[in-house]
């Protein structure tokens, strides 16, 4: 299931035609619309554009439709930097001086500054939920709030959680633990583990899993009403497979660190708080350390602080029932 920018209806393949299908979230459009000349517009509730601002709007600071530093840009008509004409990247901060954006690119995480007229912002969330906070939502998230900028959550690492349901949470946990592994790969020294082990089995899996449950729990990211063995019982049909940045965006909608520094949730400042390290340190911080030496040396006591030792390994056995394994 895709998301049609031009009806925002969330619709199976067969519903786009294969050029359609691989196109970026933002500029997709299905059949039907295309069929009945439907375009693709500026909607404010989403920030989607099928255009570039004008030149005119763009020599105001507050270009961009209400941008902020955390929002996502893709750059356009750069020529000293043309390799980054058509990426993405995270706003940091306007610099007033200069009337330009500093942007942390996503091809290599370097900081540019860029004029506003060489930037388009195709998200521009700013709803606002019942208490008074700002729910950042988008296509293909299906309503699922994907962020709360509540000053005070990025301070407990459990607000997450907050606004999904339980079966989200439970899918929302899994990538975080998808996204790290990714990160740990593309920006930690091509660091393989979990479902990027070019060897991985379904115990060399549900080990390095167990880790990062370890340090979870630790870390307090995990909410009260959680429920370790309905839990476990989901989270192998996502586990055992890659996840990246650009497949966040398009299951919640965004996916910024900055979003999580200014209280909202984003999956790879939890996996920061949880591994207690960011993603391009080359090291494991001490507490990681420290759990991987658990789990080589008594890996059924950290079991049993999440279900025990018999129900973990039920959840082995699901996890070599999966497509990759079966």
């Amino acid at each position: 299931m895709k998301i049609c920018a031009a009806c925002f209806k969330e619709l199976p393949k067969e519903k786009f035609s294969k050029k359609q299908w691989k196109l970026h979230q933002h500029e997709r459009r299905c059949i039907e619309c295309i069929d009945a000349g439907k375009e693709i517009v500026l909607e404010k509730s989403w920030g989607i554009r099928d255009t570039p601002p004008t030149v005119e709007h763009s020599q105001s600071t507050t270009l961009l439709e209400g941008a902020k530093p955390g929002h996502t840009v893709r750059f356009q008509g750069l020529k000293g930097a043309a390799h980054l004409n058509g990426t993405e990247g995270t706003l940091v901060k306007f610099l007033k001086k200069e009337n330009r954006w500093s942007v942390r690119t996503d091809v290599d995480n370097s900081t540019v500054s860029v004029k506003p007229e060489n930037l388009i912002l195709y998200r521009n969330y700013h709803v606002r939920d019942k208490g008074g906070y700002a729910s950042f939502c988008g296509p293909g998230t299906s309503g699922v709030q994907t962020m709360r900028a509540n000053p005070g959550a990025a301070n407990d690492p459990a607000s997450w959680a907050s606004g999904l349901s339980l079966e989200d949470q439970y899918e929302w946990f899994s990538n975080c633990y998808q996204m790290r592994c990714d990160d740990d790969y593309a920006w930690g020294g091509c660091n393989l583990h979990g479902p990027y082990n070019p060897e991985a089995t379904p115990e060399s899996i549900a080990k390095d899993f167990l880790v990062y449950c370890t340090l979870a729990l630790r870390a307090k990211a995990i909410p009260a009403t959680w429920n370790w063995e309905t839990y476990l019982k989901a989270a192998p049909k996502y586990i055992v497979f890659a996840f990246e940045k650009s497949d966040a965006r398009e299951r919640w909608g965004s996916e910024n660190y900055f979003e999580g520094e200014m209280g909202g949730r984003s999956l790879r400042y939890t996996g920061t708080k949880i591994y207690k390290s960011a993603v391009d340190n080359m090291g494991d911080s001490r507490e990681h350390e420290q759990a991987e030496d658990e789990v080589d040396t008594n890996p059924v006591k950290l079991q049993k602080q999440l279900v025990g030792k018999e129900a973990w390994k039920t959840f082995v056995c699901d996890l070599r029932k999966t497509k990759r394994f079966s």
